[in-house]
């Protein structure tokens, strides 16, 4: 053996460094793999890494787009339920625009298309008033009110000159489409808002739209890799809003330096190995099993080292795995901390939360504003009751014992308080109504929750619904007392002229008759007045052109009215009609030109105007009297001495009055304001101290014109015929007998309706007139005509009253074709009126 080793030796160091070379091939081979594998497998946890983030950054900013559009969905809501005026909706949307950037503004359209209101006012004021007629919003506006759902445009130019995109919230009430809410979004700050929240540390981000142009993008920190770039959509195939994730190309993995570096050293390693092997292989025959043991060693070790380095990238992999779980979890949490934050601020109420101790765990946007604090910094940690709860509302301190809220929390108790008051930053108090709720957790109480409402607006609704209550309740007792007045009137004067007829001329008695008479129509004309205050007074409205009215009473007002008050009449043109009596007209003049007169004693000026007005619907929620839609204004101001607001306030109760004994009846005003609201209009008065009073005066406008009414000239002959008289009262059915018959006629006498019904089945033919009152027991007048006329086609009628109820005005009682007599009833008067209803039968 040893010959043949002897004789053959570059054969055997052939073999060696042939497998030296092979074992060298194989080792490089190996490494390469491994290289190569843990390459693709960081280029993969980068991909998956790069689709989480593009995900997330897209879930964040659809986030923020839906709770912007679930703001303006509540402020859909108002609008439809008539809360939102214009005033609030500055208030609202304007400090909700400048605590979220990403809005430019909220704009509301109404339903015609048109730009009316726009918050925040001052920057966006040249866009109030145009119509939607670019063709991206009118387009995306039109298909939200299609769809009635919220709508996103397309990218556009905004005004300011920004990539933008819009937002579109329709508003319906019932069925009836209102208008919309939109919501500017600027690109540029929709990003910033999401790297704010974001931070991303890997990754460049950018907003596109569907073609690739670029909205926004966020400063570059350093070279993109471009083979790591992602697009997400945010706002949906048809707006096209795409989110554009790409990573930054950074440091490549330390582990794949370290496994390069160990694989280069290793290489090194076994190339001197082999260059020393091949330098000494003469010198190693001998050792040639050993250097074999020894290779086998670095072979198993080269092994173990291998496998050491694949269960260290398992372990590497399952750590990664948790860092993203981990981080997932608190994203989410930061979400649905974000999402509860700003449903706390979305809302109207506000909300606060305490611990045991009464200090102030949390609170939302509305909280601070209505306490007059700026950040919730400013609460956090504090007593509440020491900050806004400290007093009673007469002034009175109140210990934090005695605070319900904190007292029932205690007990774990809620609680609701309507009456009590809070107190602001600045010293001010105003009225609140709130609810406290404990905190229980695990058996135990560990806090409160308060939510409480400003209650100032409503107490001064609920104020005027008082108001209104007491002048309704007036104007019964008034229409009340008058009806039945009306009817001893009646019989007063209707006696005394009988009287009288009797009398031979000259008799003394004639002239106490005659005063009898007066007063009677003095007292009628008093009634008239309360029947006008309590809107029960039975009258034959018109179409009026106040214009021409006011220019023929303006003649009996310069009579009125002292030489010093210089009277001035405005008309405005193409003034509309208004449906009312022209007698009421002339009464309303005569009252306001009177009270100006008396409020004007070194003399001054009058000045009387109209004009047409559209009452809006916000107008009518701050005045209950109102309603929306067109009006006519008759307006009438004075230079006197004015009105404190107390005055003011009772002005149109009846007999108030601020002048002298015996120098006022105090029924002018309230006249006025009975026939302002019998005629379905309304009344307002603008007064100072020192600076005179304005009355303006709104009538409907009548939209048809109603045909006039003409009369025959009555004939001064006696008359003939036979009357049915239907009348509950007695004494005035006895006395308007006597009147009937001293006229010629011949009466029938009915007590109630029911008799009337039966002598007008068994008599029908006799009969040519009826004369019956409005209300009567069982039936009014007007459902005994019906009746009458189911066997009776064409019966002649006469209606007299004094007072109808509201049931009878609501089925206007005087229409065309019928007629109606007032009481008290004077004898020329029903003379004249019975004549005018028979000559229609000739």
């Amino acid at each position: 053996m040893s010959y043949l080793k002897g004789q053959y030796p570059h054969r055997n160091r052939s073999a060696a460094l042939r497998s030296s070379a092979i074992l060298f091939a194989a080792f490089l081979v190996v490494f390469g793999l491994i290289v190569w594998f843990t390459e693709g497998n960081n280029i993969k946890a980068k991909q998956n890494d790069l689709a989480g983030r593009a995900k997330t950054f897209s879930g964040s900013l659809q986030l923020t787009l839906e709770g912007d559009a679930s703001y303006l969905g509540l402020l859909a809501m108002d609008r439809a339920a008539g809360k939102l005026n214009a005033a609030l909706f500055q208030e609202r949307a304007g400090q909700y625009v400048q605590a979220h950037p990403q809005l430019i503004n909220i704009t509301w359209v109404d339903a015609d298309f048109f730009i009316t209101d726009v918050a925040p006012l001052a920057p966006n004021r040249q866009i109030v008033g145009l119509h939607l007629n670019l063709p991206e919003p009118k387009r995306a506006s039109a298909l939200a009110r299609e769809r009635r759902q919220p709508v996103y445009t397309r990218p556009f130019e905004a005004i300011q000159g920004r990539p933008s995109f819009e937002v579109w919230v329709p508003v319906f009430r019932g069925e009836t489409f209102l208008g919309l809410f939109g919501g500017v979004y600027s690109c540029e700050e929709l990003l910033k808002q999401l790297v704010a929240h974001t931070q991303p540390r890997l990754y460049h981000l950018s907003l596109s739209d569907q073609n690739g142009r670029l909205l926004a993008t966020m400063p570059q920190a350093e070279p993109v890799d471009p083979h790591f770039t992602l697009e997400m959509g945010v706002t949906g195939p048809e707006s096209g809003v795409m989110l554009r994730v790409t990573r930054y190309q950074g440091r490549a993995d330390w582990r794949l330096h370290l496994l390069k570096a160990i694989s280069i050293l290793l290489v090194l390693g076994v190339s001197y190995a082999l260059y020393n092997l091949k330098l000494e292989i003469d010198e190693r025959k001998r050792a040639e099993e050993e250097i074999k043991k020894q290779a086998s060693l670095l072979e198993e070790e080269i092994s173990e080292r291998q496998a050491a380095q694949e269960s260290l990238q398992e372990q590497a992999t399952l750590l990664e795995e948790e860092v993203s779980e981990r981080w997932q979890a608190e994203e989410a949490l930061r979400e649905s901390e974000e999402r509860l934050r700003l449903l706390l601020d979305s809302t109207g109420e506000a909300i606060y939360g305490i611990d045991v101790e009464g200090n102030c765990t949390f609170c939302n946007r509305a909280c601070l504003r209505m306490l007059g604090y700026q950040s919730d910094t400013d609460l956090l940690g504090k007593n509440m009751h020491d900050i806004m709860h400290y007093n009673y509302p007469d002034g009175r301190h109140m210990p934090q014992d005695e605070c319900s809220a904190h007292s029932t929390m205690l007990q774990g108790k809620g609680t609701h308080v309507e009456d009590e008051v809070f107190w602001r930053s600045d010293g001010s108090s105003f009225p609140v109504e709130y609810w406290s709720y404990p905190q229980v957790k695990e058996g135990k109480v560990v806090g409160a929750v308060v939510a409480f409402l400003n209650t100032t607006e409503r107490r001064h609704l609920e104020e005027q619904f008082r108001q209104s209550q007491k002048m309704e309740s007036i104007g019964r007792l008034a229409g009340g007392v008058a009806h039945d007045f009306n009817n001893m009137l009646s019989v007063i004067s209707g006696a005394a002229e009988l009287c009288k007829r009797k009398l031979e001329e000259g008799e003394p008695a004639e002239q106490y008759l005659e005063l009898i008479i007066n007063a009677a129509k003095r007292s009628g004309d008093i009634t008239r007045q309360l029947l006008a205050f309590s809107r029960k007074e039975v009258i034959s409205p018109k179409a009026v052109q106040l214009n021409q009215q006011i220019e023929e009473a303006i003649r009996i007002l310069t009579r009125l009215i002292s030489e010093d008050v210089k009277l001035s009449f405005q008309p405005a043109a193409e003034l509309w009609t208004v449906l009312i009596a022209p007698s009421q007209v002339d009464q309303i003049l005569m009252n306001l030109a009177v009270n100006a007169r008396d409020a004007m004693p070194g003399g001054g000026s009058l000045t009387i105007t109209t004009a047409n007005i559209g009452i809006s619907s916000h107008y009518a929620y701050l005045h209950p009297d109102a309603r929306p839609g067109e009006y006519v204004q008759l307006s009438v101001s004075d230079t006197g001495h004015g009105m404190d607001k107390a005055t003011a306030a009772h002005i149109f109760e009846p007999f108030f009055t601020t002048k002298a004994q015996g120098k006022g009846t105090g029924l002018g005003l309230s006249t006025v304001y009975g026939i302002v609201t019998q005629n379905g209009g309304f009344i307002n008065v603008y007064s100072e101290p020192g600076q005179g009073s304005t009355f303006r005066i709104y009538l409907p406008r009548l939209q048809e014109s109603m045909p006039a009414q003409q009369g025959n000239q009555a004939s001064e002959d006696r008359l003939s015929g036979t009357v049915l008289l239907v009348e509950d009262e007695e004494m005035l059915l006895w006395l308007t007998t006597q009147l009937l018959e001293e006229m010629g006629l011949k009466v029938i006498q009915a007590q109630d309706p029911l008799q009337a019904l039966e002598i007008t089945r068994q008599r029908g033919g006799e009969i040519d007139l009826i004369l019956t009152d409005v209300v009567m027991p069982e039936m009014n007048g007007r459902e005994l005509v019906d009746r009458i006329r189911e066997f009776l086609p064409e019966p002649k009628v006469l209606f007299m009253s004094g007072h109808t109820s509201d049931n009878v005005i609501q089925r206007r009682v005087i229409e065309d074709g019928m007629h109606f007599i007032e009481k008290p009833l004077g004898m020329e008067t029903l003379s004249r009126k019975i004549r005018e209803v028979l000559a229609e039968r000739r």
